[in-house]
């Protein structure tokens, strides 16, 4: 599947728009890879999706590079030179195509073409996004792409809107087979910390930059400031985490942080906290003796900083690794999660000797009651809900439960299928 980022896009040239629902880079990271081969339109996103766009793709852009010249200097790559998927440039080149909508109102792409933004609750910047596409010379329809749609047991966001009605739906499946732990994050991040902590081990939270790094700062102090855990070092090593932040706290439409503007504090930050910028202090921030508490990118362990943070702690045993999301079918993390004994970084074997934890109740996707609890909303049959985003058995399991429950005509559609929508 990784594989697949560098086949070529061959329609790029002919694409008239692109629309994104939010800006998590397994939804916008593609996007400069389009630029590169041609794409010229309009991409159009919420302001808090464009917002944060400016950091997670031009920091993609660095972040291929810096791995391509990492490959190089250590040869594990199979090409020579090792080439990046697309670079910074290629980021800023798209950057220059986005067109930040104001959300909940319509707004004409075209003379046939309409669109609205609603929250959903997932990132900061995410939304649904509903499309109003003339059939014929009296009639519209109305197809709504869910992308990831939050669960609304967020410690930072708002939770999603709903809709009443859609004649098309293509919606999520990430956790369609799964239902959410309903407990408290805090209490089984306290457990943890103070275990790692008395063994004076060192804390590595693999957390996706934008959402979940938040959630689990903003925690973090949280357990502080009621002394239920030590006040540790935690160390920010992303700096894309570190300017997401910033954007989290600039847009009240989408969080319910409250926030002191009495003082210069953040309520996303711990008492010892620390963020790391540049690739010489991330390598000097190895070398540290614990307790203290990392998190860094990426979340499924896929590349980034956070692999050199494992090279040096995942062989010992008074470390811990703690995963809060999604940890997708082959990626690393996964193998971690599955008990793996050791693993391949950078083409050398490390053995798992550290402490492996999952959080699942941080996710910041709805769960399969979530997605029905979702629909619930709607007061109009549509006529087909595509499910997708989500592994095989996801999709099927979410795609049977909408059917048992409403009784809607439901597709879970394969690679390549294509649908007519306007007849």
């Amino acid at each position: 599947m990784r594989a697949q980022n560098w086949d070529a896009f061959h329609d790029a040239k002919d694409l008239m728009a692109i629309f994104l629902t939010h800006a998590h880079l397994d939804h916008s990271g593609y996007i400069p890879k389009i630029v590169k081969e041609g794409f010229k339109g309009h991409i159009y996103s919420s302001q808090g999706t464009l917002d944060l766009c400016k950091i997670l793709l031009r920091d993609a852009g660095r972040l291929q590079e810096e791995d391509a010249k990492f490959a190089d200097r250590t040869g594990y790559s199979h090409h020579k030179p090792a080439i990046p998927l697309y670079d910074e440039i290629d980021a800023i080149s798209s950057l220059n195509l986005f067109t930040a909508l104001k959300q909940d109102e319509w707004h004409s792409i075209n003379d046939d073409l309409n669109v609205r933004l609603l929250r959903s609750g997932h990132i900061i910047g995410s939304t649904f996004i509903q499309l109003g596409y003339k059939i014929d010379s009296d009639g519209y329809k109305t197809i709504t792409f869910s992308g990831d749609l939050g669960n609304g047991r967020s410690p930072t966001l708002k939770p999603p809107l709903s809709i009443s009605e859609t004649d098309y739906l293509v919606i999520e499946s990430t956790y369609g087979n799964r239902i959410h732990p309903k407990v408290k994050p805090s209490e089984e991040i306290e457990k943890i910390v103070n275990r790692v902590a008395a063994r004076e081990g060192v804390l590595i939270i693999p957390a996706f930059s934008v959402g979940r790094t938040q959630d689990i700062l903003y925690l973090l102090r949280k357990l502080e400031d009621e002394n239920r855990i030590p006040k540790l070092p935690v160390y920010l090593d992303s700096p894309m985490a570190t300017e997401a932040t910033d954007v989290y706290i600039k847009h009240p439409e989408d969080h319910n942080l409250i926030l002191n503007h009495r003082t210069l504090e953040s309520p996303i930050s711990t008492k010892n906290y620390k963020t790391v910028t540049s690739p010489d202090e991330s390598m000097l921030l190895c070398m540290r003796d614990g307790p203290m508490i990392v998190v860094s990118a990426a979340g499924m362990l896929t590349g980034g900083r956070v692999m050199h943070h494992l090279s040096k702690r995942l062989s010992n045993s008074k470390n811990a690794i703690l995963f809060v999301g999604f940890q997708a079918e082959g990626t690393k993390g996964r193998l971690l999660q599955e008990g793996i004994g050791e693993l391949r970084i950078h083409h050398n074997v490390v053995p798992v000797e550290a402490e492996i934890c999952t959080i699942e109740s941080l996710s910041a996707h709805a769960d399969q009651q979530d997605t029905l609890n979702w629909l619930k909303h709607l007061q109009k049959k549509p006529e087909m809900i595509f499910v997708n985003h989500g592994e095989v058995e996801s999709a099927l399991a979410l795609a049977e439960k909408i059917k048992q429950e409403f009784g809607f005509n439901v597709c879970v559609p394969e690679k390549g299928q294509t649908f007519n929508l306007v007849g």
